[in-house]
C-alpha cells in the first residue's frame, strides 16, 4: 500500500510539472511578439530625438507666444481702463531689470578682461560694486589685490628654489667703485 501512496504521489507530482510547464510555455509564448523591441533603452534613435526636440521647441515657442499675447492683451485692458499709472509703473519695472542686466554683463566683462577664468567671473561678479565705469574700475583693482586671477599655465620654476637677491648699495659706494676703476688711470 505503501508503494501505491508513493505511485501515486510521483504521478501527481508529474502532472503538476507538466501542467507548470504548460503554463510556462504558454506564458512564453503571449510575451513574445512581432513588434520590433528597442536593444538598449539608452540608444534613442537620432530621428525620435530629434522629433522630440522639434517638438519641445515648437511648445516653447508657442508658450512664448502666448505669453507676449497675454501681456499684450492686459495692457491694452489697462490702457482702456485708463490706468496708465500701473502702465507706467510696469514699464519702469521693466527698465530696472534691463538696466541691472546690463550692468552685470558689463562687470562679467570686464572682469574676464582682466583675467579671471569664467568660474571665478562668475562667483566675484557679485563682489563688484559701483554703476560708473570708474566705480567698477576701482572695485575690480581692489578685487585683483585681493583675489589673483587663474593663471593657464604652470610656474616653470617651481622646483628651482629663489635665487640669490643681490646687496643693496647706497650712491656713495657706487661713486667709490667709480672712481677705483678710473684713478689708476689718471696717474701716470
Amino acid at each position: 500500500m505503501a508503494v501505491e501512496n508513493n505511485n501515486e504521489q510521483v504521478n501527481e507530482e508529474v502532472t503538476n510539472i507538466d501542467e507548470g510547464q504548460a503554463k510556462a510555455n504558454s506564458t512564453v509564448e503571449s510575451l513574445k511578439t512581432d513588434e520590433p523591441k528597442e536593444v538598449d533603452s539608452k540608444h534613442i534613435p537620432y530621428d525620435r530625438f530629434k522629433a522630440k526636440v522639434d517638438e519641445a521647441n515648437a511648445l516653447k515657442e508657442k508658450l512664448a507666444e502666448f505669453e507676449e499675447a497675454k501681456a499684450e492683451a492686459e495692457r491694452i485692458k489697462l490702457e482702456e481702463q485708463n490706468e496708465y499709472k500701473t502702465l507706467y509703473e510696469q514699464a519702469l519695472q521693466q527698465a530696472e531689470q534691463a538696466k541691472a542686466e546690463a550692468l552685470g554683463t558689463k562687470k562679467s566683462a570686464l572682469l574676464s578682461a582682466a583675467g579671471y577664468s569664467e568660474e571665478q567671473v562668475g562667483l566675484l561678479t557679485k563682489l563688484v560694486e559701483g554703476e560708473t565705469d570708474e566705480e567698477i574700475a576701482e572695485s575690480i583693482k581692489h578685487l585683483q589685490a585681493t583675489i589673483p586671477a587663474q593663471d593657464k599655465y604652470g610656474d616653470p620654476s617651481a622646483f628651482n628654489g629663489e635665487k640669490a637677491k643681490p646687496k643693496t648699495v647706497d650712491g656713495e659706494e657706487v661713486g667709490r667703485n667709480a672712481v677705483s676703476r678710473v684713478l689708476h688711470k689718471i696717474r701716470l
